[in-house]
């Protein structure tokens, strides 16, 4: 489901941490193809936002040499243009686009809507070296605090007015007698709680 996170806390932008398959589903193209992607989160009560959600399958760290390294600190177009450039390439190939679906403007992929079937394989692999990272800081591999540090996001969350729990470390989702949020609202208090706590840039 954020920008890192709906995506480990970011939206479609939700961007998924704990992955490990090297291939990744269509669930995870939807996902990963919204712009704001760091992120977790949902937008409607029953929801649940996790940075699985939000980020791609993660190959393994001696395949990460030379794939695009996103930031915390991104602007949603800079994130886009990053998953545009990766989902391009699938499509160039063979991976199918799905029908009424069509390249955005200047020749982007912001239109794409992939085949979610995983096929074929040999298209990951090619493209293997265009699925970005997700931030080390949202990374549970590469950020010993990263289960504390979630904890502290939700609770920055729920100061900003969302009403949220923890499920596990990367996933969180509405409380019961939650309201419908604002989307613009959800999506800034992701954005500046994922800054203040994993960037550590404290107001």
């Amino acid at each position: 489901m954020s920008n890192l996170i709906r995506r480990l806390a970011g939206r479609p932008a939700r961007i998924t941490a704990l992955c490990t398959a090297a291939l990744l589903s269509a669930a995870t193209l939807t996902a990963c193809g919204g712009g704001n992607g760091a992120g977790a989160s949902g937008s409607k009560q029953g929801d649940i936002a996790t940075l699985s959600s939000s980020a791609p399958a993660e190959p393994t760290t001696a395949a990460d040499a030379g794939r695009p390294q996103m930031r915390l600190d991104m602007t949603d177009d800079e994130k886009n243009q990053m998953w545009e450039t990766y989902r391009i390439c699938l499509k160039d190939h063979g991976v199918k686009v799905n029908q009424g679906s069509r390249p955005g403007p200047v020749g982007t992929g912001k239109g794409l809507d992939l085949d979610d079937s995983g096929e074929p394989k040999a298209a990951y692999t090619a493209c293997a070296n265009k699925l970005p990272l997700l931030p080390p800081e949202l990374d549970p591999a590469k950020n010993p605090d990263y289960p504390q540090q979630w904890n502290e996001n939700v609770k920055c969350l729920r100061a900003r007015g969302l009403k949220v729990h923890v499920i596990e470390p990367g996933e969180w989702t509405w409380d019961a007698d939650s309201p419908v949020p604002d989307p613009a609202m959800e999506k800034k208090a992701e954005h500046e709680c994922e800054l203040e706590v994993f960037g550590g840039k404290k107001k």
